[in-house]
């Protein structure tokens, strides 16, 4: 297709879709609102690439933050509680003997076959969509969350194998969960303070387009309760324990009445023809009904209800199932995304099909520099 150099807006055009913002064929498409949805292509979901700009903005601040705050919870905890190791107890010893079986064992070889799997899988793809980097703007983002999951994958290989070999393996005080010498298999806390912010930033940022500074709140207040639940276990004294536990729970209901209004955000912001957009909803929702579950057995942990044994094996089983079950459901986000993108390509009228690989850099010569396909 021919071009005028003569044209300013021609060359303003072609000038615009050379920095990636091609949003001018997408305006109408969109209601007032939809600037909201922006989020979306940052995240690398959004199937039509034309429609925003895709920085990350904020990430790494945020993400010092949260690791900052992290750490300093840890530190202030472990040094006001002062947990002591299981081995140093005879009664917590012969009831982790007792709790010890393969069921970790089986959870490592699950494990590490869908990391092997999935990365076999990331490096097939990505090979295949390298051609179209620079084509598809934001096309690269979408392999962000399978990266992310297999850093999921990773972390929870070692808990198990922490599990398997005793370590990090703590006593709780006396009288915790009615009991003296209870094993508290701090491996898992420790998993979770590296896991469950991974999921959650999964969910907000990249299911559901949600701006970082949205997201951070939730990761850092479920990070803390995490901390201050695991600490309950070795405060001795019944009031302070409790008191610590109400506070956890008080929380958890903070960060998922955040989590809440992200899918309310998401709905009101995104475009009806969005891919997957129930499927996006699903992952925070699920992980809100999944982290109450989580808490009920923890209740049980704490006041007797539920056995070590018990408690070890349904986190193990839910630390592993979440994470495949959030796995499939970015594989399905993953495939819808590229499927609509296909038949944009194919049928919408409105697609460019003249696929022009080099824009110049100075526009010297318009007439040969190349456009990305427009999706919209």
């Amino acid at each position: 297709q021919s071009c005028n150099q003569g044209d300013p807006a021609r060359e303003r055009s072609l000038r615009s879709m050379a920095n990636g913002d091609m949003r001018g064929a997408a305006d109408a498409d969109f209601q007032p609102g939809a600037s909201d949805y922006e989020p979306l292509a940052d995240a690398g979901m959004a199937p039509r690439a034309s429609t925003v700009a895709i920085p990350w903005k904020g990430g790494v601040t945020y993400a010092v933050r949260w690791m900052s705050v992290t750490l300093v919870a840890v530190f202030i905890a472990v040094v006001a509680v002062k947990p002591g190791f299981c081995a140093g107890n005879e009664e917590c010893k012969a009831t982790h003997d007792a709790n010890w079986g393969k069921l970790s064992r089986y959870a490592m070889c699950a494990l590490t076959t869908a990391l092997v799997m999935e990365v076999l899988a990331l490096r097939v793809t990505w090979g295949s969509a390298r051609p179209l980097v620079g084509m598809v703007r934001g096309i690269e983002y979408t392999f962000i969350p399978p990266m992310m999951l297999c850093i999921t994958f990773f972390f929870l290989i070692l808990e198990n194998l922490c599990v398997d070999k005793k370590l990090l393996v703590h006593v709780a005080a006396p009288g915790v969960g009615n009991t003296a010498g209870r094993p508290v298999y701090s491996a898992i806390y420790a998993e979770w303070l590296v896991n469950v912010p991974i999921l959650l930033a999964l969910a907000g940022r990249f299911a559901l387009g949600r701006p970082v500074s949205e997201v951070a709140r939730p990761l850092i207040v479920t990070n803390l309760y995490i901390v201050l639940s695991w600490a309950a276990f070795f405060v001795e004294p019944t009031g302070p324990r409790w008191a610590l536990v109400c506070v956890a729970f008080a929380m958890y209901g903070w960060a998922s009445f955040d989590m809440v209004k992200w899918v309310r955000n998401f709905r009101t912001a995104s475009p009806k023809h969005l891919p997957a957009r129930i499927a996006r909803c699903t992952i925070t929702i699920g992980l809100i009904i999944v982290f109450f579950i989580y808490g009920m057995v923890y209740l049980g942990a704490m006041s007797g209800k539920a056995s070590s044994l018990f408690e070890l094996r349904a986190f193990i089983v839910m630390n592993v199932s979440v994470k495949l079950a959030v796995l499939l459901m970015f594989v399905g986000i993953r495939s819808s995304q590229f499927y609509e993108l296909l038949v944009d390509l194919l049928v919408n009228k409105r697609v460019n099909f003249e696929k022009q690989y080099a824009i110049a850099n100075d526009f010297g010569d318009v007439e040969q520099a190349s456009t990305l396909p427009l999706l919209r």
